[in-house]
């Protein structure tokens, strides 16, 4: 069964497992062959493949995705666009055998996929950090009230949560800052 682009769009967007199966044994083979002409490997291309139905699942989820092209042509574009940033990053020259220009419009979906990358590493620190840091951080992300925060961790002071809070940022911030992967992304 062939799905139409809006079929496969909306079989993204309700993340329906029919349409992510048909939509990997339909075009990945492609993006494979890309990959490894470009000197990747297989696991970079499955990799790849899933990293770029992530990026269009998020774009979607920001507003209507409506594609000028067939969906083959986009993620073939969009796989095409996250490698050569995966090859920027690791400062590899090597020349994109492809026929094809990437389109200006794809760069939505590269800063969505960059916002991806920090958001990965920002989850990977934030899961080190102590279960006191973390629930501090999440009452301050959730817009808590220093004193609030207080009252619910059991501080004396509202002063002391604010000393918390930034204590743990900070150390959020750090433990990031001295990741290599902050200076790719």
């Amino acid at each position: 069964m062939d799905y139409t682009t809006e079929a496969i769009l909306e079989g993204i967007s309700m993340s329906n497992s029919d349409v992510l199966n048909y939509i990997y044994k339909k075009f990945f083979p492609a993006i494979r062959t890309f990959i490894e002409h470009n000197n990747g490997t297989e696991e970079d291309a499955r990799d790849l493949f899933q990293e770029a139905v992530i990026v269009i699942y998020r774009k979607m989820k920001k507003e209507p995705l409506v594609l000028s092209c067939n969906f083959k042509t986009y993620i073939y574009s969009v796989c095409k666009l996250l490698w050569l940033k995966h090859l920027e990053r690791n400062k590899d020259g090597t020349e994109i055998k492809s026929e094809g220009v990437l389109d200006n419009r794809l760069d939505e979906t590269s800063q969505t996929y960059d916002q991806t990358e920090r958001y990965r590493l920002y989850q990977k620190y934030f899961e080190k950090l102590s279960p006191d840091c973390k629930k501090v951080l999440q009452l301050a992300l959730e817009k808590i009230s220093l004193k609030d925060i207080a009252d619910i961790m059991g501080y004396k002071s509202e002063k002391y949560a604010k000393k918390r809070k930034f204590q743990c940022k900070q150390q959020l911030i750090d433990s990031i800052k001295s990741d290599n992967e902050f200076k790719k992304v």
